[in-house]
């Protein structure tokens, strides 16, 4: 008897589920046994047979223990295959995404130059690298978020707005607008007076009549104003900002409009080609940053120098992607870290209680 197995090429040397041609391949005559007969000890009398077939059993249980092995590496190798097929497909949808807005692109400037433009281009500033396609964005970037971040929404330091009213951080500024949006001056008043972040965040949830549509209309211009105040109010954000020179800035939050679709802690974050949020955020960053160079004067050498200092610092610990499994040891070497939430939003402009399924309050 002879059994050569389902040998198959592709599977890292797979040979098969067993061999048995080491079987003898002799006819056994089967012999009868009387009706009452005792049966006998298989090795009674026919010991050195007896080991020999022993022997062979246990050459073949190691064999298919061998094939055993071989198919569970099989199965691991479909997988990884399954996973880059996974990747591969992700990857051309974000490629066939960004060649429909290259085109979108090349579109409307063909529009503008022959006058059938609708709208004036908003960005005479000459913030060039705004509009640069993540493709082209290369290596040269800054990843803002955290509240150890100065650029991002969530850190903390005092801003008034047009009323005078004082907030503890943009982000603050940011939910106080969205409940005076629809009219809810207890919230307004709750995210004002809270002792901490999550709690003015917890606050903002409770957000009465709240309209995700309507909300979306203005915020994007609420966002832009809380940065502006920030950065026209505290000086030396406004140099940190001007110091990063041309360096493309992306936000990096889960949010698919303010941000690039993934957090900091995420390996995703730190490479453009899985980049599939708008980064409104990081643009609007970039033009603020050339609207205050055509007119930004360093007082002098020294508050240059602070600044760099300042630049250096961020780049290495906060401006990068932050692997969770340094995260603690950065932690301890900086003091006071990162906070509960390191990325740039998180829950950031979360969502009231009442719309918790259905959507998400940015």
């Amino acid at each position: 008897m002879s059994f050569a197995g389902i040998g198959t090429r592709g599977y890292g040397g797979f040979v098969g589920l067993g061999n048995f041609n080491n079987f003898d391949s002799r006819e056994q005559i089967p012999l009868r046994m009387d009706e009452g007969a005792t049966p006998q000890p298989l090795s009674g009398g026919n010991g050195r047979r007896q080991g020999a077939n022993s022997y062979s059993l246990q050459q073949e249980i190691t064999w298919i223990k061998q094939d055993s092995a071989q198919i569970r590496n099989a199965v691991v190798l479909l997988e990884k295959e399954k996973d880059n097929l996974r990747q591969a497909v992700r990857k051309l949808k974000l490629e066939n995404t960004r060649i429909k807005g290259k085109i979108k692109k090349m579109q409307e400037t063909i529009n503008g130059l022959t006058g059938t433009n609708s709208e004036a281009d908003n960005l005479k500033v000459g913030a060039t690298e705004a509009d640069l396609d993540y493709d082209d964005v290369g290596r040269d970037f800054i990843l803002v978020g955290g509240t150890q971040d100065p650029l991002s929404l969530r850190y903390e330091v005092t801003i008034r707005d047009e009323h005078g009213v004082e907030h503890k951080s943009a982000e603050r500024y940011y939910w106080y607008k969205m409940a005076e949006h629809f009219g809810d001056t207890e919230t307004m008043a709750k995210i004002l007076d809270a002792p901490t972040t999550i709690k003015a965040e917890e606050a903002m949830k409770e957000i009465k009549d709240f309209d995700e549509a309507k909300w979306n209309q203005v915020k994007l211009d609420v966002w832009k104003t809380g940065q502006r105040l920030k950065l026209e109010q505290n000086r030396w954000i406004s140099n940190l900002l001007v110091y990063t020179g041309k360096t493309y800035i992306a936000v990096a939050s889960q949010d698919k409009v303010f941000g690039t679709g993934w957090r900091k802690n995420r390996d995703e974050a730190n490479k453009t080609i899985f980049w599939d949020g708008e980064n409104q955020g990081g643009k609007a960053l970039m033009r603020l940053r050339q609207q205050i160079k055509e007119t930004h004067t360093w007082s002098g050498p020294y508050e240059e120098q602070e600044i760099e200092k300042r630049y250096t610092e961020l780049k290495k610990y906060v401006w990068r992607r932050i692997d969770p499994a340094r995260r603690l040891a950065i932690l301890r070497g900086r003091g006071r870290g990162f906070g509960r939430r390191g990325g740039f939003v998180g829950r950031g402009f979360g969502m009231p209680n009442a719309a918790i399924a259905p959507v998400m309050r940015h």
